[in-house]
């Protein structure tokens, strides 16, 4: 009986860490595409691309994976300049 909860809660939880695994690829993007970008000429969008990178990391610390990858997604189009 103990193995069979073990195998579930397994099976349950292995969806939620694969989409946890997108985060930390996606705030390494943010972090290149900043590093990339003119720090002056686009220094508006690099500030609010760094409020959602922030933002971001907090969501995906606090486990709340859905929003942390909306959060990073959102600064990666900001940054697509």
């Amino acid at each position: 009986m103990k193995k069979l909860l073990s195998f579930t809660f397994i099976i349950l939880m292995l969806p939620s860490m694969a989409f946890a695994g997108a985060c930390p690829m996606l705030t390494s993007q943010v972090e290149d595409k900043i590093a990339t970008l003119d720090q002056t000429k686009h220094a508006t969008l690099i500030s609010i691309a760094l409020m959602l990178h922030e933002q971001g990391m907090a969501a995906h610390s606090s486990g709340d994976h859905g929003m942390s990858e909306e959060l990073l997604n959102g600064a990666l189009r900001l940054l697509d300049v």
